[in-house]
């Protein structure tokens, strides 16, 4: 029986602190990849002197020497220097456990053409390597995924390094969408999930890394109007499916509502959100939003609401929160 060759794509940018021991567990497979890409995203700290020793030092590391372009440009050059038929991607700040790629690669090679990405368990640990969250997130969903991803959001695990996909697949559905900072690998697995299936292995096998600078918390300083509008050039790609689905559209106008409440006594604001989804994302923006008069008085019945949920609160104490009142 051949060995399933897989190549293992490392996207890092300034990731000294972890980058050696994400590329050991690699190089510490049971099931040993061809290629280890270290695809360094113009570090300007000590990233290419680390990859660069380590590629010196085993044959199968290779050091690839990019401008910066994001993470998403980083693993897109990856995945096209890399020539294997299976692609695991791994972060420069999480670990894997022995075994990740040899159990992983058994399920895919034990299932059709069908079968296009699987994926792991996964616990969390600090930056010095101690386990910080007992909870394990376990999967539940595998086969036919697309509409939880689509209607759910991104359910597979928070990191990419719990995945492995065939490569026809990622020829099929295209590269990382190099504009996405948020959601890029929530993107890729929708695109995955439209034509193939997904299946999981119930065991933990990848720690990912929580630290100041992971993605984890990366962005996390009240930006959430940046995330909406990075979530929006993704579902700007599935506005037939979404169509479909009246209340999920009334979820997502309501985000959009309440996120710029805050700003409703600032007309510019309002007025640069709205530019801003019809410029970008202009379909999904004419389901959710309509024209401006219906941005407008979407925001004012929002705000009546506000209003009244103040009211009721000081009045009868009413302790719901204003979620569950919005409408």
């Amino acid at each position: 029986m051949s060995v399933p060759e897989i190549d293992v794509i490392i996207p890092v940018y300034n990731g000294e602190m972890y980058l050696e021991r994400a590329v050991l567990s690699a190089v510490r497979q049971s099931l040993p990849p061809a290629r280890i890409l270290i695809c360094d995203d113009g570090s300007t700290d000590a990233t290419p002197a680390i990859a660069q020793r380590l590629s010196q030092r085993y044959p199968q590391v290779e050091h690839l020497r990019l401008r910066h372009g994001g993470e998403g440009a980083a693993r897109n050059s990856g995945i096209a220097v890399s020539t294997a038929p299976y692609i695991a991607f791994l972060d420069a700040d999480d670990v894997w456990f022995p075994e990740k790629l040899e159990k992983l690669a058994a399920i895919m090679e034990s299932s059709d053409d069908h079968t296009g990405a699987v994926y792991s368990l996964y616990t969390f640990i600090d930056e010095f390597d101690n386990e910080i969250c007992d909870e394990v997130r376990v999967p539940t969903a595998d086969g036919d995924i697309f509409d939880i991803l689509l209607y759910k959001g991104n359910i597979l695990p928070g990191s990419p390094s719990v995945v492995m996909v065939r490569r026809s697949v990622l020829e099929n559905v295209g590269p990382f969408d190099e504009r996405l900072f948020n959601g890029a690998d929530w993107d890729m697995w929708l695109r995955i999930a439209a034509v193939c299936r997904f299946e999981y292995v119930s065991e933990i096998l990848v720690y990912i890394r929580i630290h100041a600078n992971s993605i984890q918390r990366r962005h996390m300083d009240g930006k959430q109007i940046r995330f909406f509008m990075q979530h929006l050039l993704i579902y700007d790609k599935w506005t037939d499916r979404i169509r479909r689905s009246p209340e999920f559209v009334k979820l997502l106008r309501k985000r959009a509502l309440l996120l710029m409440l805050p700003y409703v006594f600032q007309p510019s604001r309002i007025e640069s959100f709205y530019n801003q989804i019809m410029s970008n994302s202009e379909k999904i923006g004419q389901i959710i939003l309509g024209r401006r008069r219906d941005l407008w008085r979407g925001l004012l019945e929002m705000l009546a609401r506000y209003g009244l949920w103040r009211l009721r609160r000081g009045l009868m104490n009413d302790q719901r929160p204003f979620l569950d009142v919005s409408g």
